[in-house]
Order: structure tokens, then sequence, then C-alpha cells
């Protein structure tokens, strides 16, 4: 008789019966709470830094007395960079009020600082009396506020390597004394707006009034190795004086330099001699504060068969207003635009009257 009993491994068990192994269990890493007042101070001082001055001396330095003596530590201070983005007409003198207090916590090791519209003359002799030490000085979009301190400040910067000015006005005297007094200055940049307009042009002789900055240049600052005119009304003549003066240049930025005219032996020359130049028609992409207005400028002379329907006075940039002491005469400088509010336009219709109101 066959067996009809079952083994016991199949008793009691479905016939659909599938083996379904248990998950494995899942651990968990408990994760730790970090404690910032734990990391390396100078790991600290970097993430601070890259917080900002404003945020820094508003905010980071009032959280705790561990951060607030970072704060203070003067090689936080060895660079500066401050930059006005407010709307408010009252941020330009607060910033002036922090970024002397910066200053001040550098305590002599300034060594590179970037001051964006909201510097003055007597800012800028703040610095100079301070930073003996200072190698870079960058300054933006200060027009005629910082003319007058120039030369002076020239003098209290022995160590200055790199001067870059964007919109920004110095004078003939300034780049003279730069000469005498900053033996290591390498890099200039005097960058700015194009001038469609120039009143000192004079059709296709080129410009028939010098423009004595690229003259200082080339008689003074015979050490240079880089040197940017963006936007700088010169001609031929001038760019041949910096040539002979500046001897050993390595590099040359002539973008949006109208009235150069580079073709021809003098273009040919002239790279041949400086290993990496950048030429008046070429893109200002990427150049900082640089006004970009869509217009393509051409390196030809402003002559009668330029077609002024492709300039669009919309696109004027109107932060380039330059106001003179009177209240009564406005120069948009950036175009050569200008405005009389007394509406006397016999006055500016005439250009020998409208290069008297200039002078």
């Amino acid at each position: 008789m066959a067996s009809t009993s079952k083994s016991k491994s199949n008793r009691g068990k479905p016939k659909n019966f599938k083996f379904v192994p248990k998950p494995k269990q899942q651990w968990r890493v408990k994760e730790q709470k970090r404690n910032w007042l734990e990391l390396p101070s100078d790991v600290m001082a970097n993430i601070l830094y890259r917080v900002g001055v404003h945020d820094i001396l508003e905010n980071a330095q009032k959280v705790c007395t561990t951060w607030r003596n970072i704060c203070k530590d003067p090689a936080m201070w060895r660079i500066i960079y401050m930059e006005n983005i407010y709307t408010d007409p009252n941020a330009r003198s607060r910033l002036r009020e922090m970024c002397k207090n910066a200053v001040d916590r550098s305590q002599g090791q300034l060594v590179d600082i970037s001051m964006v519209n909201f510097t003055d003359d007597e800012l800028l002799e703040y610095v100079a009396n301070r930073s003996s030490r200072l190698k870079r000085l960058e300054i933006a979009c200060c027009y005629n506020e910082i003319y007058g301190s120039f030369n002076e400040a020239m003098k209290k910067f022995p160590l200055l390597e790199e001067l870059s000015l964007y919109t920004t006005n110095i004078s003939e005297e300034s780049i003279a004394t730069a000469g005498r007094c900053c033996p290591m200055l390498r890099t200039l940049k005097i960058n700015q707006e194009a001038d469609r307009y120039w009143y000192g042009y004079d059709g296709d002789e080129g410009l028939n009034i010098l423009n004595e900055i690229p003259i200082y240049i080339g008689e003074n600052l015979h050490e240079l190795r880089h040197l940017e005119l963006i936007g700088m009304n010169i001609s031929n003549y001038e760019l041949q004086v910096i040539l002979d003066g500046c001897c050993h240049l390595e590099s040359l930025d002539l973008r949006q330099c109208l009235y150069v005219k580079l073709d021809g032996e003098f273009g040919k020359k002239l790279s041949e001699k400086i290993k990496c130049l950048k030429l008046p028609n070429d893109s200002v992409e990427g150049c900082p504060y640089i006004y970009k207005n869509g217009v393509n400028f051409s390196t030809a002379p402003r002559g009668s068969d330029y077609d002024d329907s492709d300039y669009d006075d919309s696109e004027v940039c109107y932060h380039c207003e330059v106001y003179d002491d009177s209240d009564d005469f406005t120069v948009h400088h950036a175009f050569g635009v200008y405005a009389d509010d007394d509406d006397d336009d016999d006055d500016l219709n005439d250009f020998e009257d409208l290069e008297l109101l200039l002078l």
C-alpha cells in the first residue's frame, strides 16, 4: 500500500507557495551636527571673506565672538572689493564710511582694492594715507569725483603695480606723477565708453586736437608691460608716441578706439611688435563696467558715408552723464550729446560756440 503521507517540509503549506526572502535591514547612520565654531580659523576666514565687505561689517561679525575676532584680523582685509549696487542716493556715503572702516582694519596691510561707483576725493586720499603697500588699485564709474586727488595719491603708492580705471578720469599731471613715484607700475587700464561724436575729429584728417593722456603715458611710463585704452579718442600719432616710449609693451588693447587706423604698414609693424594686440573692432564682451549698446562701431573714420540710421538714441548710456560746475550745462560724455537748459539752439548748432562752452 502506497504511503499517502506528506513530507514534513511541505506539510501545511499551500500548493502555490513561493519563497520570498526577507529584505535586508537598512542601516541608517545618524548624521552628526556640524559645529561651525570648530572649523579652523583660516578656513572660516576664507568663507567669511567670500561673503563680502558689506555683509561682514553689517552681519557676519555680529554672529558670535569667534567670528568677530576673525573679522578683526588684518589679514582679512588685505584685499577689498566694494561695489555700489544700490539705488538709494544715500548709499554712496554709507559705502565710503564702510570702506574707510575696512581700510583701517587692514592696519596698513592692504595690497589690493577695488571701488566701484562711490569713490570721491576724500576717500581716495584716505586710502592713500593708510595703504603704502598697495599693489593694485581699481576705480570704476567715478568720472570727475576723484580728479583732484589722483596726483597726491600716486605719490603715496610706491609699490603700485597695476592701476585700473573704468569710466574714470585722470589728469595728465597724475600720469606724470605715477611715472616718477610708481616705479613698479606695469599695468595701466584707462577704459571708457567710446565717444561716437568727438568734437576734435576733423573728417579724413583724423583728430585735430591731440589727446594728451596717451602722450603723457608714452613720455612717462616707460616700464609698462600691459596697456588698455578701450574707448579712448586716440589717433595714430599718439599711438606712435606710446610705442616709442613704452618699449617693453607686451599687450595693448585698442578696442573701440574709433580713430586709430591700423591698415597698411603701420598696422603690420604694430602686430609684429605687440605679442597680444586687441584691435578696435574686437568685441568688448567681458570687459567690466563698459557699456554695450549693440552698435557695431567701425574703425573707419566718421565720414559722410556713415549711416546714422544704424544708431538708436534710446540706447545711450545715461549713467555716463558728466556735470560741470555750472547748473545749466550738461555733457553726456559717452557719446558727446550736449544739452543746454536755456534751449539756446543757435549756440549749440554752431561748432565754434560749442567748443567755447566746453572750454
